[in-house]
């Protein structure tokens, strides 16, 4: 699979009341970077209780294609991963995680080299460092779970060339602010749509490239469990790694407080190819859906639970008597 190579995109129009809203959004973010912490995140925790309240309210029954509760009777029943009780308080501490990353947003532009150990928890990169210095190009595959946004700014901060792919927001005045505090440190972030070319060009040149994986669409992805459920999944990462031999290393980064932050590395993927394209893709998608369940697993407050994770089905599929999609331990 290849995609054509595209030529420089054309500058967004960007209206007045774009760039008035960008400014205020530049301003709000000032404050919240520089006021205490317990202050700014005291804030985002009175944010999350409309949030809390909503899906307190909202299809407690799970009915519809998505949303938390939906989500949750997937994830949280008799033989997946995560067990069959929900965590306690786990929808007010998702609510507040939500509400947390706006924060984090906000203040990662604190983040230094000399201040970075007093925030980050990296005690499992240096074996990422050495993957990165055998000179072949490394493939950071994650989730919509943790702080993905403060792992790529942490990224250019460890000198690591890191492109990551991110969807871009229909606001262009907006997309071009948020792209800017995304590469404060030296990240370069390109938009979702026909990336694959520009991820490969980057692996050819030995650098680095992130991807969020949790997520798939009818058409480019494969079904693998996740969660314990076959979930329509993004093969990108697959291809890249059969194409270019770069490494996958499947992290997360996890809050554990206030301007705290934690690297995991759940797996390193060197796949030997088989011959077998189909099949080699999913088994390599697998993999990186087991680590990504484990991430969650370390904290389940902390994926995107309103998400539309499951929306898409097998087309031969057919669901249990309990009106979801059966187990998939048997893949």
């Amino acid at each position: 699979m290849s995609e054509p190579e595209a030529g420089p995109a054309a500058p967004r129009r960007e209206p007045l009341w774009q760039r008035l809203a960008v400014r205020a959004l530049a301003a709000i973010l000032w404050t919240f970077a520089w006021l205490p912490a317990p202050l700014a995140y005291l804030f985002a925790d009175l944010c999350a209780i409309p949030w809390f309240l909503y899906w307190l309210s909202t299809d407690r029954r799970g009915r519809r294609a998505k949303g938390y509760w939906r989500n949750c009777r997937i994830a949280f029943r008799r033989g997946a991963p995560l067990g069959e009780q929900r965590p306690a308080r786990h929808l007010w501490r998702w609510s507040r995680h939500i509400a947390w990353l706006a924060i984090d947003f906000c203040r990662m532009q604190r983040l230094r080299a000399d201040n970075l150990a007093r925030h980050c928890d990296l005690a499992e990169y240096p074996p990422l460092r050495a993957l990165y210095d055998e000179g072949k190009g490394l493939i950071f595959v994650t989730g919509h779970v943790g702080v993905w946004d403060v792992a790529g700014y942490v990224a250019g901060i460890l000198g690591l060339p890191i492109t990551s792919v991110y969807r871009p927001s229909p606001i262009a005045a907006l997309d071009r602010w948020i792209a800017e505090q995304r590469s404060r440190t030296g990240q370069t972030v390109v938009a979702k749509k026909n990336v694959l070319w520009t991820l490969k060009k980057a692996l050819a040149e030995r650098l680095v490239i992130g991807i969020l994986a949790d997520s798939g669409g009818k058409h480019a992805a494969v079904f693998t469990p996740f969660l314990g459920t076959l979930a329509s999944t993004v093969a990108t990462p697959a291809i890249l790694h059969l194409a270019t031999g770069a490494p996958i290393a499947v992290v997360t980064a996890l809050r554990t407080g206030r301007m705290r932050w934690r690297l995991h590395v759940h797996d390193i993927i060197r796949h030997a190819p088989t011959g077998d394209r189909d099949a080699d893709t999913l088994a390599i998608t697998t993999r990186i859906n087991a680590g990504l369940t484990q991430g969650i697993g370390l904290a389940p407050e902390q994926w995107f639970w309103q998400s539309r994770r499951f929306r898409h089905r097998p087309p031969s599929e057919r669901q249990g008597a309990d009106g979801l999609p059966p187990l998939a331990s048997g893949r």
